[in-house]
């Protein structure tokens, strides 16, 4: 039987070779990877930095301790306290205080004209301003600052709703004869707390006034009887005032030919000047600012915040960790040729010696880091030890050994390491105000080595 099946042809598959062009381009630039990854895992990284424009704000803001004329008035006589005028008020020289006996008799006259009294809408918001003003200031460490608060809030509730009672016994001369009502002695701002300040002066006050934790106010409002004797209340007598606040030495150094300074208290933004001056005391140095005004408005503040507004150099912002300090030669001007259309740069004819001793001159490119009245300031690596310079037209040779050392910061802008003089016009602990606009110097927003320890000249940078 003849065979039906048809012929089947079997083509072979036509197997390439694994070594391709598309293999080698792509093993090329495995390796290429590879070797970017270890170059970067094993680079010291540079931390970058903007150069940008400002000032320093510096640490001016003080705890200031506030000193008065202030005259305690003491009690003639014993008994029950009942305090009319209220704290921070002002009095003339005959005005209505308070009042004692011993019956109890002003007690009750006083109580029922409070309980006629109210707090209306103005005095509970100045309530809430203070209960606000306390509640963003306070801090942790420092607690017992809640009771001193308690105090001095029952304090002003108390003053509110008195001044509706003295109205309503001074309305009344009955009612007022039989009072023991007593008057301050002189025209003064009435404070009702006593805290063992009251005598001290600018020259007397040590560090240790400055401890507010160790500070204790007492609250003579509070009292519902008083001993012969004892402090009635304090009378405030002249609207002339200091603030003393602790300087250090540099602080200290800069103010010291001043003889007025522009302030602000941080309560409220107000800003005054004040006369100023400096005291040298045992345990340090201490500004003195003598005040005219506003001492009815902080009288119950023995602590005032104040920012002391310095005129503080401008200029370009960098950290003080970007400051390096390095060695250059000073080469002078007359042996070097200057072109205009090179700014930046000179000309050099270096002659050095060969291993044989022979002499070789050449002329090299030097970048000008700084220059002076008679020199230009070039990097070290340009020259080595015995190295002459020759005078332009001269046989005139000058052996480069002078050094000058200058404070710069290491730009980065062009993807390597270039040092860059700086002037330094003022500094803090993080931060330096440095010239703008030199020659050789920074520009705003050019980007410097965050750390100039991890860097040298000519390094490439791998952010």
């Amino acid at each position: 039987m003849p065979n039906s099946g048809k012929n089947k042809k079997i083509v072979p598959y036509k197997k390439y070779s694994f070594f391709n062009i598309g293999t080698v381009l792509f093993g090329i630039l495995f390796i290429y990877m590879i070797i970017c990854v270890v170059l970067y895992m094993t680079s010291d990284h540079i931390t970058s930095y903007e150069v940008t424009e400002g000032s320093l704000a510096g640490n001016d803001v003080y705890t200031a301790l506030a000193l008065r004329t202030e005259d305690l008035i003491t009690a003639p006589e014993s008994g029950s306290v009942t305090y009319y005028a209220r704290e921070g008020s002002k009095v003339g020289s005959g005005g209505s205080v308070c009042s004692i006996d011993q019956g109890g008799r002003s007690q009750e006259l006083a109580q029922a004209s409070l309980e006629e009294a109210s707090l209306d809408s103005e005095d509970l918001s100045q309530l809430r301003e203070q209960m606000a003003a306390f509640a963003n200031s306070f801090q942790s460490e420092n607690f017992q600052s809640v009771y001193t608060f308690q105090s001095d809030l029952e304090s002003m509730i108390m003053d509110i709703t008195s001044e509706e009672a003295l109205a309503n016994i001074d309305a009344s001369s009955n009612i007022s004869s039989l009072l023991n009502l007593y008057t301050a002695p002189k025209e003064g701002i009435v404070v009702l707390s006593t805290d063992g300040y009251e005598d001290k002066t600018p020259k007397t006050v040590t560090a240790a006034d400055f401890d507010e934790k160790a500070y204790e106010k007492t609250n003579l409002r509070l009292r519902e009887s008083v001993q012969s004797g004892e402090v009635l209340y304090k009378l405030i007598t002249s609207e002339d005032w200091s603030l003393v606040v602790p300087l250090d030495t540099k602080t200290a150094t800069e103010l010291a030919d001043s003889s007025s300074v522009k302030f602000r208290f941080q309560s409220d933004g107000t800003i005054f000047y004040a006369a100023f001056s400096i005291l040298h005391q045992e345990d340090g140095y201490y500004g003195v600012l003598e005040i005219d005004h506003s001492a009815i408005r902080f009288c119950t503040d023995r602590f005032i915040e104040i920012e002391l507004m310095l005129n503080r150099s401008t200029g370009l912002k960098i950290p003080n960790s970007a400051v390096a300090r390095k060695a250059f030669y000073q080469i002078p001007k007359e042996y070097c040729t200057y072109d205009e259309n090179s700014p930046g740069e000179i000309r050099i004819i270096k002659e050095s010696y060969a291993s044989d001793g022979s002499a070789v001159q050449r002329t090299i490119t030097a970048e000008i880091y700084d220059e002076t009245e008679d020199y230009y300031l070039v990097d070290t690596s340009l020259f080595e030890e015995g190295d002459c310079v020759i005078m332009p037209d001269s046989t005139n040779r000058y052996v480069v050994s002078e050094v000058d050392t200058l404070e710069g910061v290491y730009n980065i802008n062009k993807g390597y390491a270039v040092f860059r003089e700086i002037t330094i016009l003022d500094e803090n602990e993080e931060f330096c105000i440095v010239e703008s606009n030199s020659d050789y110097g920074l520009d705003a927003h050019d980007h410097i080595a965050l750390d100039a320890s991890t860097v040298n000249d000519e390094d490439i940078i791998v952010s």
